[in-house]
């Protein structure tokens, strides 16, 4: 195994980029095409508009343009093209692994995902679909901000290795209505509509939805290659089925917005030790959130938002075995939101924002003809406070520090915090240097769940992660732009089933530590 000093690499990589830009600096090249998209504006690092260049995080900004060039229909193909992302499918859901860490089956529990803003991540499992069961019509997304790096100091839990915010189009962006389909191979057939309008009044409506279904094709396993298992043929079972349905209304500073979404996958791998080449062998996926917000301008140093939101999930899962055992996730919670940004001087602005959920409903059940096995309503309560103060030194450095604490019913208090130093050596090169903190709660199964093997312990403490992170991000010419991160990350209190000695039963416990020193270089 290689072994490298993060000095080292940070050397290496500033002697590559140092050459680059000097070259660059002499040839007289005009940046404004490209100072166009580096500029655009985002509000997923701090939750107020920034350009990438000024966010204290590494970005990557996923445009309509580049989501029509390149045909993405999910977030999970979006990934695939992401610096420091990588995915994996068990032809059931979908799995995106960051800066080398991905474990199977944690349902993306340490990624955060946001619709304009609204978390999407379920109450249950701490689940992000990044897959079908989580679809929107692709040519309604005006572009996805992804932010590397701990974000609990802005956001909370499940922001350990990512935040990734899908922005959709407004109104008059898409101006008028829109309608695509198409049919492939695999009996594959889907249709996306997409409406928007901008009125008079000032209002702006955006209305689209996406409905897809996948026969999918006979699969092969090797494993089941047997008269008994059909010779290792799945036949017709790796069907997929969903659709969708967003919606946005904004006048002035209100604005409501809601998504819905279903999705039905047939499972041909056997997995979990199912008959295999069963046709009841499915999982189903439901989605519904509504988010009210509304903005206003106090003066002109100050800005308040408000919002108020309202979500449910619910899965079950077929899973045949010599009787059909099944479970279901049932989750309901509501939450409101309060954050004032005040620009007590002309150049230090300073956010302060409290957010309280109450988790309604989060039930996990199962059972199958014979008994019940597992049946826990487990509600909780969150309230949250935070602070941040971003204070512009001089035109080209500025210093970013906040803190969050997060107290949860369930597993107590977390207080998580963040800081960076972002220079601009120059108009085209941007040097970031970034800490922070975040974590993940234990989620219901963790916590509570017991059967014959297992116990519960509720007393688990939260997934704990420390990222030290250095940047390098220039413009090279008018087409081109690189970006060097150098980043140390450290977990711990991982959560890990382990056997307890004084009784042999297997127990989930804070155990595991990571630790791990990685190198990103790209050219767009």
């Amino acid at each position: 195994m290689l072994r490298f000093k993060l000095s080292n690499l940070l050397l290496l990589a500033a002697i590559c980029l140092r050459g680059i830009a000097s070259a660059q600096e002499t040839s007289g090249i005009d940046l404004t095409s490209l100072d166009k998209l580096l500029n655009v504006e985002i509000s997923t690092a701090v939750k107020y508009k920034q350009t990438t260049r000024e966010a204290p995080a590494s970005v990557t900004i996923i445009t309509a343009e580049e989501i029509e060039r390149y045909g993405y229909r999910t977030f999970e193909e979006v990934f695939r093209s992401v610096r420091g992302f990588y995915t994996s499918n068990d032809r059931n859901y979908s799995y995106v692994g960051i800066r080398g860490f991905s474990r199977p089956t944690d349902y993306n529990n340490r990624v955060l995902l946001l619709i304009n803003g609204h978390t999407v991540n379920e109450n249950i499992q701490g689940a992000a679909g990044i897959g079908t069961d989580v679809s929107m019509a692709m040519d309604a997304v005006e572009r996805i901000e992804i932010v590397r790096g701990p974000g609990s100091a802005v956001y909370g839990t499940y922001a350990m290795f990512a935040v990734v915010n899908v922005i959709t189009k407004t109104g008059n962006a898409i101006d008028g209505f829109k309608a695509s389909a198409e049919a492939g191979s695999y009996g594959s057939r889907s249709g996306s509509v997409a409406f928007g309008k901008a009125f008079d009044t000032g209002a702006d409506l955006h209305i689209s939805g996406v409905w897809a279904d996948v026969q999918g094709q006979d699969l092969y396993y090797r494993e089941y290659d047997d008269p008994n298992t059909n010779h290792g043929v799945a036949e017709g079972l790796d069907g997929d089925e969903y659709h969708s349905l967003f919606g946005s209304l904004t006048s002035g500073g209100l604005a409501l917005r809601g998504y819905a979404a279903a999705r039905e996958k047939g499972i041909p791998t056997g997995a979990w030790e199912i008959n295999f080449n069963d046709d009841t062998a499915r999982t189903l996926d439901r989605i519904l959130f509504l988010d009210l917000k509304y903005t206003r301008h106090i003066g002109v140093d100050k800005r308040v938002t408000m919002r108020g939101y309202f979500d449910h999930y619910y899965y079950k899962g077929w899973y045949p075995y010599e009787i059909m055992f099944l479970e279901t996730y049932n989750g309901y919670w509501g939450g409101s939101e309060c954050q004032l940004d005040w620009d007590i001087l002309p150049n230090n602005r300073l956010t302060l924002g409290s957010e309280f959920q109450k988790h309604f409903q989060a039930q996990y059940r199962t059972w199958d003809a014979n008994a019940t096995n597992f049946d826990h309503d487990k509600p909780y309560n969150l309230l949250s406070f935070y602070i941040q103060n971003e204070y512009q030194a001089t035109e080209r450095l500025s210093f970013t520090l906040g803190l969050r604490t997060d107290r949860y019913s369930s597993v107590g208090n977390t207080t998580t915090p963040r800081g960076a130093v972002v220079f601009h050596p120059t108009r085209s090169s941007t040097v970031k240097l970034l800490y922070g903190e975040a974590f993940r709660i234990p989620n219901l199964y963790e916590l509570f769940y017991e059967d014959t093997d297992y116990k519960p312990n509720p007393g688990l403490e939260s997934e704990k992660i420390r990222t030290l992170e250095a940047v390098w991000e220039q413009q090279f010419n008018s087409v081109l732009a690189g970006a060097v991160s150098l980043y140390d990350y450290r977990m711990r209190d991982l959560i890990d089933p382990s056997i307890d000695p004084s009784d042999e039963f297997l127990q989930y416990q804070n155990i595991s530590r990571v630790e791990a020193r990685g190198l990103e270089l790209e050219l767009n």
